[in-house]
């Protein structure tokens, strides 16, 4: 966050006006999880050893930080904090990101039926679910060692705590998670998102343009049978980690999740509805078909933005292909995809 002075006087004064408190970090955290404890109880209560454990190894900033990370706060109301962990064993530069639920005012007495009652929202988690018994989603997650009600709040508020654990076990190109304590997900720093690669200099463009293809074929293809869809893959939530040469997801809290095991898995091309941006009907993705929408999304960003200035006319001629996926030209994206992998390894 960058000021000029006169805005800093500003501040101040608006520091002071106000008697802004600034509070130690550890302090922060622990307060939002008693908050979330007295949210739901039986949701977070396994969560108190290791959360007080992550609290007391976080680096205290400066006063001076501390009071702009405050002061910023009321003006932007997404709560992200860069941290560092410091113990016998490690350093370790966090992300401390916070699922803001300001319209919960009450007990979750119930999660399970309060998720299963929720209508469809923009954006946010979507479980296709099934018509009889609990979904295997929630099972799964349960024989993982989640409790029942922490899993069904997740899905119903803030489902990325729950992806980016089993997605790191899984071998997938995401975050270390450190720990999940209430709706404060802490994990590791990933590097400067995509946005601030632009203009790098075209080898590392092609490199992180290939990672993005394998890494939407990954998603789609999934874990134990679950399907993975994004619904917002945008520069802002991809990463790239320069010390391991890796890109990472960063975000996950807009998926749709489909159980691959009660579907037929046949694979269809992903139609866009009316509209800018990435428009979608979650009941296509429920609708039992291997839909290519993460490998169009993909194709989308890599060629509007991370590789719309590469002369090369194959790879062009393959990301719009790839993008628009004429009937007469393409049944699927998949193989345009594997195309686009196989031209940037040449």
């Amino acid at each position: 966050m960058h000021l000029s002075s006169g805005q800093l006087k500003v501040v101040l004064i608006l520091a002071l006006l106000q008697e802004l408190q600034v509070k130690r970090q550890r302090d922060v955290f622990q307060e939002l999880f008693e908050k979330d404890l007295q949210l739901c109880p039986q949701c977070f209560v396994e969560q108190r050893e290791q959360c007080q454990d992550i609290f007391q190894k976080i680096s205290e900033p400066s006063d001076w930080s501390r009071l702009l990370k405050a002061v910023s706060l009321l003006i932007d109301r997404r709560t992200i904090y860069f941290l560092e962990l410091n113990d016998v064993h490690q350093e370790a530069k966090l992300v401390a990101k916070r699922k803001a639920i300001e319209d919960q005012k009450h007990k979750t007495e119930n999660p399970k039926k309060e998720f299963l009652e929720l209508k469809e929202r923009p954006g946010g988690f979507h479980l296709c679910r099934s018509l009889t018994g609990k979904p295997r989603f929630v099972n799964y997650l349960e024989q993982r060692g989640h409790s029942s009600a922490s899993v069904w709040l997740y899905m119903m508020h803030y489902v990325s705590p729950l992806l980016m654990q089993e997605l790191y076990i899984q071998g997938f190109p995401v975050p270390r998670t450190y720990a999940s304590c209430g709706f404060t997900h802490f994990q590791s720093y990933a590097g400067h998102t995509l946005m601030y690669y632009a203009e790098a200099e075209e080898g590392l463009r092609l490199d992180l343009a290939r990672q993005l293809l394998q890494l939407s074929l990954k998603l789609t293809f999934g874990f134990s049978d679950f399907r993975i869809y994004l619904t917002d893959l945008t520069a802002d939530n991809l990463a790239y980690d320069k010390e391991n040469k890796k890109l990472i997801i960063i975000d996950l809290d807009s998926v749709v999740l489909v159980d691959a095991a009660s579907t037929s898995g046949q694979a269809q091309k992903y139609e866009p509805l009316p509209g800018d941006g990435f428009t979608f009907d979650v009941s296509a993705f429920c609708s039992g078909q291997q839909l290519d929408a993460n490998v169009y999304q993909a194709c989308l960003l890599l060629r509007d933005f991370l590789l719309k200035d590469v002369v090369n006319e194959r790879l062009q001629h393959l990301l719009e292909q790839c993008v628009t996926c004429k009937d007469e030209l393409c049944d699927m994206r998949f193989q345009k995809a594997y195309d686009l992998i196989k031209l940037m390894d040449s």
